[in-house]
Order: structure tokens, then sequence, then C-alpha cells
């Protein structure tokens, strides 16, 4: 009986047992069991508690997981999640379990995120080399863009094609297609590039662009920039240059007078180049060139306004309208004598010429300045025959002295109308820049010419006064010895006109040889030694 007293004991015994260890791995079974969790493992928890520095989330473990603020998000992620409240559900990355009495599991939300977009990008990848994003900011060096939910970066060098510059600014919040040509996920870096896709893009349009087009063919484009030696036009797949000379007929014409920057326009293809990939254009050759027709609207005599545009040594060039443009050569800028011609006019300047002459093949047009301020006209009204005028000396020449009557009016003094005495050089009576006065002998309009003289204003010498200034010359001129005789054996070289006695009469002279001829007979024979 005791026996089976101890056996019912051993029974009861064994069957609490059994159900208590029933409870305990059902009770396991309904946490999932710590044994599960462990580092890296993604779960799901809801939000139980707030704190300043993170939240304490239930993921089913034996305790309480703790996601720091930190660990919410990332910068390398795209994303305007906000942060969660008491309640919400969330997946999170398990980062760390600590094991003891003081259990604890760190939680983290961003990795998980990172993890799944970067092997969704490298799914991608695998299918397709090119991937579709979208711009998100402009940063230092290039651009930051959205891909699969993670932030790229696209240098600069990167978003066009070589050769060509582009604003990061132009492309954010704008889809467009990359490649991929560096990822490190250790990192959490990838570089992406826009410019090998437009590369391979634009060859097969530049191909296709250089069997259509042809020299002479007409096109429209949009000016992309303006430079001080022409301007770059957008012909869509490749851009022209037209350079500073074919922008417009007009000489020294300014890009950005012609043109602004956006402007669609029409131009002539006139050179390809297909190994520097260049295209040249023209603007001008669009329209009619001027000069086709100049000699019907430019006939000679014409008097017209004109803009002097440029200066030089030998002339003046004046554009008498848009793209003509004629020479006023130094020659035809004033009737007097001038060393340049900023001396008359300057650049800029709106000025009256004349056409003087048209040459349509070489281009060349002749124009006149000094022709419509002729000071020669109604000359005869001003000056007349015996009339005594101021002058001013301009010049000195070997026969005369140029003298200037008034601005652009000059006359001659003839070497013989200088003095009633004989003159060797003009320079010896006058000096340039003298103003003295002349008497006008003779004014021709026609030949553009007067004739005046000093001469006539001085006083006659008297005939004797004439006498005697002539013997003394000739005394003065005659060789002598040392002691007062002549020279030369008796060769006598015969009788010469003293410079003094050009304006002698003949029969003065011959009296006075005579008076000479007496005086020579009185005196003694040189004694001879």
């Amino acid at each position: 009986m005791v026996d089976d007293i101890r056996n019912g004991e051993l029974t009861t015994q064994t069957q609490e047992n059994s159900a208590a260890e029933e409870t305990m791995e059902s009770i396991m079974e309904q946490m999932g069991g710590f044994e599960d969790i462990h580092r890296g493992k993604v779960v799901e928890g809801v939000i139980v508690n707030s704190k300043d520095d993170g939240w304490l989330v239930d993921v089913g473990f034996k305790c309480e997981g703790f996601l720091p603020q930190k660990e919410w998000t990332h910068p390398v992620l795209v994303e305007s999640a906000q942060e969660p409240a008491v309640g919400d559900r969330v997946r999170v990355q398990v980062t760390n379990i600590s094991q003891g009495e003081e259990a604890q599991l760190t939680l983290s939300r961003w990795r998980c995120e990172f993890d799944e977009r970067w092997n969704r990008l490298e799914e991608e990848l695998a299918k397709n080399e090119i991937m579709e994003v979208r711009g998100r900011r402009k940063v230092k060096g290039g651009l930051i863009v959205d891909c699969f939910g993670l932030e790229g970066f696209i240098p600069i060098s990167h978003l066009a094609e070589e050769g060509r510059g582009v604003n990061p600014g132009r492309l954010v919040d704008q889809a467009f297609q990359v490649k991929v040509i560096e990822r490190d996920r250790r990192k959490r870096r990838f570089v992406l590039s826009r410019r090998s896709i437009l590369e391979e893009e634009m060859t097969a349009q530049r191909e296709k662009f250089y069997s259509t087009v042809n020299e002479g063919d007409i096109l429209d484009g949009e000016v992309s920039s303006i430079t001080n030696f022409g301007v770059f036009v957008n012909l869509g797949v490749i851009e022209g240059l037209i350079h500073i000379t074919e922008l417009a007929w007009q000489r020294n014409a300014k890009a950005k007078d012609i043109v602004n920057r956006g402007d669609t326009v029409k131009v002539k293809v006139i050179g390809i180049d297909r190994e520097k990939d260049r295209v040249s254009l023209s603007l001008r050759q669009t329209s009619p060139d001027p000069w086709e027709t100049v000699a019907e609207r430019w006939p000679k005599d014409m008097e017209t306004e004109g803009t002097v545009t440029n200066m030089t040594d030998f002339g003046v060039f004046v554009e008498i309208e848009p793209g003509v443009e004629g020479l006023i050569h130094i020659g035809d800028l004033s009737w007097t004598r001038i060393k340049h011609p900023k001396e008359i006019l300057k650049r800029g300047m709106k000025v009256n010429v004349v056409v003087l002459e048209v040459d349509n093949e070489r281009k060349r047009i002749s124009l006149g300045y000094k022709q419509l301020n002729d000071p020669w006209r109604d000359i005869g009204s001003r000056f007349e025959k015996d009339q005594d005028v101021p002058v001013k000396v301009i010049r000195l020449a070997d026969f005369g002295a140029f003298v200037e009557l008034e601005p652009g009016v000059e006359g001659l003094i003839h070497i013989s109308q200088l003095s009633r005495t004989r003159v060797e050089k003009p320079g010896d009576v006058l000096k340039v820049g003298q103003e003295v006065t002349a008497r006008i002998l003779e004014v021709d309009s026609a030949m553009r010419r007067i004739r005046l003289s000093l001469k006539s204003l001085q006083p006659e010498e008297a005939p004797r006064a004439r006498e005697d200034a002539g013997r003394r010359g000739e005394r003065e001129n005659r060789p002598r010895r040392d002691n007062g005789e002549r020279k030369g054996g008796g060769h006598d070289r015969g009788p010469q006109m003293p410079n003094e006695e050009i304006s002698m009469t003949i029969g003065d002279f011959l009296k006075s040889k005579e008076e000479e001829s007496s005086e020579e007979s009185s005196e003694p024979e040189p004694v001879t030694e």
C-alpha cells in the first residue's frame, strides 16, 4: 500500500512537470524565440515608446529594441518620411545584440532601407546598363541625382558631351538617362555619367547630319553663345560658327549689335570639316549682296551723308549704306596739305560726301569731301589783280614760295618776284610761317592758280643809285693781289653782269662799262718783278 501511494505521488509530480514544460514551450513559440534574432536580420516591429534620442521598438524579442534617432535616416537616402509616432509599424535591421542580465537590442531603419534600394540598383544594372535618374540639386563640381531612392553624383565633366559645357542647375528636376561608371557599396557611393550616352546619340545624329547637309544649304538655328570672334549657332546635333566677318555686309560689325543669345536665325552653310567636326556658317549671305547693284544706286557726282568707320594714313572709310563703304583719299579731304586724316575728321562723325568713282568688280567707291567745300568757288569775287593781301608762307621751293591767302587757297610768289635785287634762293628772303603782304599779279580760277609779287610793293631805285651800286659790286668782285694789283696776267674774262644789276636796262649797263674803261685807262700799269 505504501508503494502504491509513492507511485501515485511520482506520477502526479511528473504530470505537473510536463504541464510546466508545455507552458514554457508554448510561450516561447508565441514570442518567436530569441534564438531567431541575430545581427543583420530585418524585422518588423511596433513603436512602443518615444525618447529624446530615439524610440523603443517591440520586435518580439525578450526585450524591447532601441532605435536611435541617427539611425532613422541617412543623407544617401532620397525620402521625405516623417519621424515615427507611438503605435507605428516600422521595418528595422538588427545592428547589435547584448546578452546577459541587461540584454539590449540595437536597431537601424536606414541600413535596412539602403540595402533594399542598393539591391534593387544591382538588379537593374544586371538587366540594362542605362538607367533613368532625376536631378535633385546642384553641388560644387557637379549634380546630385535620385537613382532608385539613392543619391548619386554626376561630375560636371560628365553632364554634357566633351568640349561643351552645361549649367547643372538646368537639369534639376529633369529626368534623363545615365550610365554607372563607379560604385562602392561599403562607402555607399556611386558615380554616374550622362556624357557617354549623349556622345553615342550625337555620333549617330552627326552622321545623319553630314550625310544630308551640304554646303550652300540654308538652315535654322539658335544663337547659343556670342564671342569677340563670332557667334555659335546650335543646329540641333552640332554647333556651327558664324565668323565675325560673315555676320553682316558692313565692315567692323559687332555681334551684339546684330544678334542676341537665344535668337532664332537662318544661316547658310559655307564650310564642312568632318574630321575636325566643324561647320562654318554665314548670316550675311542669306541676304543679297549690296555691291551687286551699287552702281545703280550710287551714280557719279551723287551727294550723300555717311559715317566715318575707319581711319588710315592714306584716307578715311565712310559707310554710305549698310554693307557699302567708300574711301575718301587723303588728297580729297582738304584743299590744304595735311599729314593725317585725323586733322580733318574723326571716327563716328557724320559727313557729307560726293561719289567720285564706282568700281563694281573691285567693290570700291571713291568719295570726295573737299569737293563739297571748294574755297575756289567765286574766287574772282574775293581776289582780283593788283589787290594787296596778307599772306602766310607755308612752304619754300627752289623756284619760289607758296603762300596761303585763306584756308584752302594758295598762291605762288616766283623767285623773280621776291625782290628787286638778285635772290639766290627764296630762303634768303622768306621763312616758313612768316606773314607778309603781297600783290596779286594774276588770278586763274580755272587752273586754280594765283600769282603774287613782293617786288611790286618795293620802291623802285633811282638810275644813278643803281649805277653806283653796280660799280661798287664790280670792284668788290674783281680779283686782286695782296698789293692791290689784279691777277691773271692780263687774262680778262670780259664784262660780267653783277648780281645786283638784274633789274638794270641794257643802256645803263653799257654806260657803266664805258665809265669803268676810262677809269682803268688812267690807272698806272702794274709793275712786274
